[in-house]
């Protein structure tokens, strides 16, 4: 999977999550697997960054690290300075910086995707143990036991 892949994937999955949970779109994780696409949404998401960073990993120990996840995307609704409503997907993969994409909320409705940024360091600072976890799968080996064609 390459990185334009992996972005449609998550953006396809924040259209699902807006369209099943509906609004407030809830947080949500991401993680691209070979069978399937699994997206983890998290209603009680903490406020405070230390307690996301602690849920986070969480899932990443119990979700991420069994499965040798090598890439990730986290989904939020968010806001710009003007109180235009945001749908922000982040997404991430072993060796690569997470990027930031974002896509204006009109109600139910969604628009255009943003081009894809680097997450600055500071933005988000509890994706982070996402990013480790993703950093310290092994490479997809041809022979099993990895995620063959992921980065």
């Amino acid at each position: 999977m390459r990185l334009e892949e992996l972005e449609a994937v998550c953006q396809e999955a924040a259209r699902g999550v807006l369209d099943r949970e509906g609004r407030p779109v809830p947080p949500a994780v991401v993680l691209p697997l070979p069978a399937a696409t699994k997206v983890v949404t998290f209603p009680e998401f903490p406020e405070d960054d230390a307690e996301r960073r602690v849920a986070l990993a969480h899932f990443a120990h119990e979700r991420m690290a069994p499965v040798n996840a090598p890439c990730y995307g986290f989904v939020a609704e968010g806001e710009q300075p003007d109180g235009t409503s945001l749908l922000v997907v982040v997404y991430g993969a072993r060796g690569h910086a997470a990027q930031i994409t974002a896509a204006v909320l009109d109600g139910m409705q969604l628009g255009p995707w943003a081009p894809p940024e680097e997450l600055h360091a500071d933005a988000m600072p509890f994706l982070a143990v996402l990013q480790a976890a993703a950093d310290a799968a092994n490479p997809a080996e041809p022979a099993g036991g990895g995620i063959p064609g992921f980065f």
